[in-house]
């Protein structure tokens, strides 16, 4: 009745609408112009030939329509099922029982449950909260967190800041949980009415569109001046009169200017999401795939990314004495009672869901026989500043508090200790054991934590408590994470462990990574602190570990490492993560654990929350960077090729028939539509993960592109020219420009081998590696073949060709794979790419 719990967007565009934006082209448009023009001077002169050209001209120009269309579309395609990938989910109670369902199925009268870092799906009225506080910033304006409460408020008319007891849908809850009943959705919520208030807004171009843009103004204007030339030389030679003369000059610029180059490269990282998707890697903005290819360092969480997250308690430290559980028999007092009850555990046993820390409290104290059945009357809920977490409990007729936490942080609050279910005041000797005991369990590999108890009579107070003991919990290493580490080095990509455990416990996971190798390599989040602002860059640069961090070390680490110039990727799964994980360059949310607000600002997600998943993105970053640069090159040296041939020609060769505008069209649409999303999904090169990172932006504009773009360019040239002066000498002029035509043809076909790698040799991998652009370079050669053996030759004034004639401009055109050969061979001794060693 309410209809869908989503935002109103902008009308999209139909396959209709699609089509004719393909006509905005200012040369399209001019090309039409044209035609038409012609159109009137045949029917004027009653010139069937001239009928012929303009029905050709339009036809291509039709055909140039229909792939523009195809392209775009696909590319709406793959981004409206990434939008549905990475939609968020909420947990409702609908007819008793708790089920998660897509945030845009929520509607009025669900009960919403809610936990720190999830966004509220709807307006909802709170029923009952814990500690409850929300980020209301972008409905507001105000970052400071709102307490909110269950309490009626009195009166009409209150604002939107004063509706202590409402949530308001896309803001989210930073501490505490909640209940409530959906009040409203999709355009009827706060933020529906301001978005109807709002004008859709024009996308924003990714650095290197902006990039293609400014190379596509420049070559547009190059262009320009060519085909004035030849316009002009046209004129002066009295060759085809003016309409004549103005068509083929119009033509070359269509058939020379890459106006279809950013569509390609837009559709290119389209089937690159797509094909990420499939590996379990979402990426929610389309400039995450041409970042990715240059990101030189990662940033990421030791639990859950490096490790299992599968946490089991292994050592107990209690009584002044560490004890391992296999070796534990009988009841334990008190630090089982707080390892069963100081928790947020739900479900049963062997099939609890929850945090992977407070699942293996739960689980030790299961196996030690306590069953936590217990009243709990007040929480204070973990937060990441605090590093705590505190429950009341009424058991007997008493009431206890239980407090779980960091080791450093929690012994600061205890006054006392309980040995053997005594208690009495705690010493500096206690102290000194049981750091010491800390140290020699993190040094194991072991995350920490400290419990302790106090009794209490009213509300909870984390402050005089009573020390019971250390667990010690192992989370092993995650399968393929070593060896992805180990990839990330060859490839010049630094590993950087950012985590909220303790400094040995990171160093020791670090060290069986190969991340660090000695502690000096570690900073803390109190040293970053200390640290004086003129040394801060150098120092965060040089270390691999950061332990002890709080969320506002992490974003200055993150800034730090983009003020050295570095590309910085950034991975996190709570809502602590989520500043750090906005201002990186790529922002990476864990699937499995990350929080919605986490996902929300991030550019990616991985859906198993795996390191080696991310160094796998990374490899595909890098392969469409590469395989975007071969796309350019290939557009620009056909395109160059086609430009320079036609004005030496129409200066050294004026009086002959060379190119007619339509072959020169018909050119354009073969060349740019068959082979270049063919390349768009060929294969990375071996050597892709042991080079150093690079830009896409930079890439294509490297001194090695350019070189490259002039190189074949000028040798299609020199070949096209040279077959037309053969032919005229032995065929004729009709002859000489179909066989040009044919070689040139065949010639921009055969050049897509030699980009298929950049430095490797065409044939190094393997011929049938890429069946697509086989397929689509075998087609564009039958294609001209039939037109040059059949009647259709006619159509484009082209003469029928012997077997003979049309063997010479297949070997002719053969030529351009031995100069790509040498070409490349000459960069790979020039270029001496040398492995990144591993840092010490």
């Amino acid at each position: 009745r309410v209809g869908v719990n989503e935002l109103e967007h902008g009308k999209k565009a139909g396959v209709i609408s699609l089509f004719f934006s393909q006509f905005k082209d200012i040369m399209t448009i001019l090309l039409i112009a044209a035609a038409i023009l012609s159109l009137v001077v045949a029917v004027l002169k009653k010139d069937g030939g001239e009928l012929k050209d303009t029905a050709i001209i339009l036809a291509i120009i039709l055909l140039n329509a229909v792939v523009g269309t195809v392209q775009s579309a696909r590319a709406d395609r793959a981004i409206e099922g990434l939008k549905k990938l990475s939609a968020n989910s909420c947990k409702v109670r609908r007819d008793g029982i708790e089920k998660v369902i897509p945030c845009a199925e929520a509607t009025i009268g669900d009960i919403v449950l809610l936990q720190e870092g999830d966004v509220v799906p709807a307006d909802c009225r709170i029923i009952n909260c814990n500690n409850l506080a929300c980020n209301e910033s972008a409905l507001t304006g105000e970052s400071a967190g709102v307490e909110k409460s269950a309490e009626r408020i009195r009166g009409n008319g209150a604002a939107l800041g004063d509706m202590k007891n409402m949530l308001f849908g896309s803001t989210f809850v930073v501490r505490g949980n909640c209940e409530g009943v959906v009040t409203a959705v999709g355009m009827g919520t706060e933020m529906g009415k301001i978005a109807a208030m709002l004008q859709k807004s024009a996308p924003v171009k990714t650095p290197l569109e902006r990039g293609l843009d400014r190379l596509g103004r420049f070559i547009s204007a190059c262009v320009l001046v060519v085909a004035a030339a030849v316009f002009a030389a046209g004129i002066f030679s009295r060759q085809d009169g003016v309409l004549g003369n103005f068509m083929t000059a119009v033509a070359i610029a269509v058939a020379a200017i890459p106006e279809g180059m950013p569509a390609v490269v837009t559709v290119l990282m389209a089937m690159s999401v797509q094909k990420m998707a499939g590996r379990g890697v979402i990426i929610r903005k389309l400039k995450s795939v041409e970042t990715l290819g240059a990101c030189s360092v990662i940033c990421c969480d030791k639990t859950g990314t490096l490790t299992r997250n599968e946490l089991r308690a292994e050592v107990l430290y209690f009584d002044e004495k560490p004890r391992y559980l296999r070796d534990i028999t009988g009841a334990i007092g008190k630090i089982g009672d707080c390892m069963a009850v100081c928790n947020d555990v739900k479900g049963e046993r062997g099939k609890y869901v929850g945090d992977p820390t407070e699942i293996a409290l739960k689980a030790c104290a299961d196996d030690l026989g306590y069953d936590g059945k217990v009243e709990r009357i007040a929480e204070m809920p973990f937060t990441s500043d605090r590093k705590l977490m505190s429950v009341a409990v009424k058991a007997d007729g008493d009431r206890v508090q239980y407090t779980k936490g960091a080791p450093d942080v929690l012994l600061g609050l205890c006054t006392r200790i309980s040995i053997g279910g005594e208690v009495r005041k705690i010493t500096a000797r206690d102290m000194e054991k049981i750091y010491s005991e800390n140290d020699k369990m993190s040094a194991g590999a072991l995350r920490v934590l400290a419990l302790a108890y106090k009794p209490i009579r009213s509300g909870l107070s984390e402050d005089n408590l009573i020390f019971l003991g250390l667990c010690g919990m192992k989370d092993g290493l995650k399968d393929g994470v070593r060896e992805a580490v180990a990839e990330c080095a060859r490839a010049g990509v630094s590993t950087v462990m950012i985590t909220g455990d303790y400094k040995k416990t990171a160093f020791a996971v670090a060290r069986a990574l190969d991340i660090a190798h000695d502690e000096g390599e570690i900073m803390t989040g109190e040293q970053l602190d200390n640290l004086p602002p003129s040394k801060r860059d150098k120092e965060i640069a040089r270390c691999k570990v950061f332990a002890r961090v709080s969320p506002r070390h992490k974003l200055a680490i993150v800034k730090s490492l983009q003020r050295s110039g570095k590309i910085v990727a950034m991975t996190g799964d709570g809502i602590n993560d989520a500043p750090a994980i906005e201002r990186a360059d790529i922002g990476i949310a864990m699937g499995a654990a990350g929080t919605d607000v986490t996902k929300s600002a991030s550019d990616m997600i991985i859906c198993d929350d795996n390191f080696a998943t991310i160094v796998s993105a990374v490899r595909e970053g890098r392969r469409v960077s590469a395989n975007i640069r071969k796309t350019i090159l290939f557009f620009l040296s056909t395109n160059l090729a086609e430009v320079l041939s036609i004005l030496v020609a129409s200066f050294v060769l004026f009086g002959f028939d060379f190119l007619k505008s339509t072959q020169l069209l018909w050119l354009n649409l073969i060349t740019d539509s068959f082979p270049v999303l063919a390349l768009g999904v060929e294969r990375e090169d071996g050597d892709i993960m042991q080079r150093p990172p690079e830009s896409a932006e930079k890439g294509i504009f490297s001194r090695d592109t350019f070189s490259a773009i002039c190189v074949f360019g000028c040798f299609m040239t020199v070949a096209t020219l040279g077959i037309f002066v053969y032919a005229l000498n032995a065929y004729g002029n009709a002859s000489a420009s179909a066989m040009t035509f044919m070689t040139l043809s065949f010639l921009e076909l055969f050049q897509a081998f030699n980009v298929r790698s950049e430095r490797q040799s065409a044939f190094g991998k393997g011929a049938f590696s890429n069946p697509a652009l086989l397929l689509t370079v075998f087609a564009g050669v039958a294609l001209n073949v039939l037109l040059c053996v059949t009647p259709l030759a006619g159509a484009l004034s082209l003469t029928e060709l012997t077997l003979r004639q049309l063997a010479i401009c297949v070997v002719v055109a053969l030529s351009i794979i031995p100069v790509g050969e040498g070409f490349k061979a000459i960069l790979r001794s020039k270029k001496n790419f040398k492995i990144p060693q591993k840092s010490r």
